[in-house]
């Protein structure tokens, strides 16, 4: 397992709540020093991607924004996918210096065990739906039972992505029937330009495509919303898994059985049923003010939308004190 900055944190917390060390937060300045007392080096295990490009679509945000003048800004909604690799470990670890050149990964940096999430929410930040899981199984074992039914809408897709049928149904069942509790009036739903978006429709729904190749700039959920789950659900995961090796090694068994089908609880890897209540759990505790200021840096609301978002975020401020909060 590489030894990331996560898990040196969770692993840090761990032994002082053992010795009761109620003020010990294990800032990055101790777990750095930690690593150069013990002649330590942080690698890359492998290197990583690309970024996608950014257009520039300022008449066509100009006319969005005009359509979205006069509308409340609790009314204005914005979907989006994302794919969640629920059981890869970090490319990154530590270790001895002497070994850095040397040092070399495992299979599961390299796991392809996707799950999709779609996350949408509203600009007052009042109303977030439930997140949907989109995996590969129709009818997964970590399902079965009274105990262990999914807490989070599924949906299954032989790629395990979004396709037409698949975001009809969480339309449908999720958004339409989640926004009716919240209000009657007409909603506003602001989404990218892929061709399954387009087949959809309803008539208290006004639907608004993104540019294409403009979700980066525009796109709020992207500003830092989806990458502050993923990055709570990783850090999440990697603690129960340090859990687990703590635990082998206190059993001193040197072939552990693991039961059929048995996830993290059991010590075997992640199933789709850890992952669902991982994004749960994590998605809810997104703080307000970070979903707000992934709205105000999109720059797609109208000027009075803008400027309620930012009154109810940051009370008496003007807008020209206002400043916009780093979800990392």
């Amino acid at each position: 397992m590489p030894i990331s900055l996560s898990v040196l944190w969770t692993k840090a917390l761990q032994i002082a709540d053992d010795l009761n060390l109620t003020t010990f937060s294990a800032s990055n300045g101790f777990l750095q020093n930690w690593a150069c007392r013990h002649d330590y080096a942080n690698v890359a295990l492998h290197e990583a991607g690309s970024s996608a490009a950014v257009g520039e679509a300022a008449g066509h945000l100009a006319r969005i924004r005009e359509q979205l003048a006069g509308v409340a800004p609790d009314l204005i909604y914005n979907v989006e996918e994302t794919g969640l690799l629920y059981r890869c470990l970090p490319s990154r670890s530590y270790v001895p210096r002497l070994d850095r050149r040397v040092a070399r990964g495992s299979k599961a940096m390299r796991s392809k065990d996707c799950v999709n999430q779609t996350l949408c929410c509203n600009a007052t930040r009042s109303h977030k739906l439930l997140s949907t899981l989109i995996g590969k199984a129709a009818n997964p074992m970590c399902f079965n039972g009274a105990q262990s039914r999914c807490p989070l809408p599924y949906s299954s897709q032989p790629s395990a992505w979004t396709d037409g049928h698949v975001f009809k149904r969480w339309f449908f069942e999720v958004f339409v029937p989640g926004v009716r509790t919240q209000t009657a009036s007409q909603w506003f739903l602001i989404l990218d330009n892929l061709s399954c978006h387009s087949e959809i429709g309803h008539p208290q729904v006004t639907i608004i495509q993104l540019p294409p190749h403009t979700m980066e700039r525009y796109q709020p959920l992207d500003k830092g919303i989806i990458a502050a789950t993923k990055r709570r659900y990783k850090t999440r995961y990697l603690g129960r898994v340090a859990a687990n090796l703590d635990r082998l090694i206190a059993s001193s068994d040197p072939n552990p059985r693991v039961p059929r089908g048995g996830g993290l609880d059991q010590g075997g890897q992640a199933h789709l049923l850890d992952a669902a209540r991982s994004v749960k759990e994590e998605r809810e505790q997104i703080k307000l003010v970070q979903i707000a200021n992934c709205w105000l840096s999109a720059e797609v609301l109208p000027v009075e939308a803008d400027a309620e978002v930012r009154r109810q975020l940051h009370g008496s401020l003007p807008v020209a004190d206002s400043v916009h909060t780093d979800v990392s």
